[in-house]
């Protein structure tokens, strides 16, 4: 899987999906929807969310259903924190997911 965009058309659809009382949702799949491969403190700062995995894993199954979730990955290299030293820092995208049935490679292009 690749991070992804999401066109606005189909993000005021997915976005319709998720409760409103959801709003730590709302606000980070709108915000990752324009900017894949977001570093977790910007997407913290920029969210408003203290823990960004407990908010994916909670509306995942609802962005699954549209064809997407979010998810992170390791950086190429490791960022770096204020001291200088290498972080354990995840960049966070929403992912389209594929259908692996229907894939020769079962989903797992990379």
């Amino acid at each position: 899987m690749r991070p992804t965009t999401i066109p606005p058309d189909k993000l005021c659809r997915i976005i319709n999906t998720i409760p409103a009382s959801f709003k730590q949702a709302l606000r980070l799949v709108e915000y990752l929807a324009e900017r894949p491969r977001t570093v977790t403190v910007e997407a913290n700062k920029a969210c408003a969310i203290g823990n960004l995995s407990d908010v994916a894993h909670k509306v995942n199954p609802i962005l699954y259903r549209e064809g997407y979730m979010i998810g992170c990955e390791r950086p190429p290299s490791a960022i770096p924190n204020r001291f200088g030293e290498a972080s354990n820092v995840f960049e966070w995208s929403i992912f389209a997911v594929s259908d692996a049935s229907n894939d020769a490679d079962g989903g797992c292009a990379v």
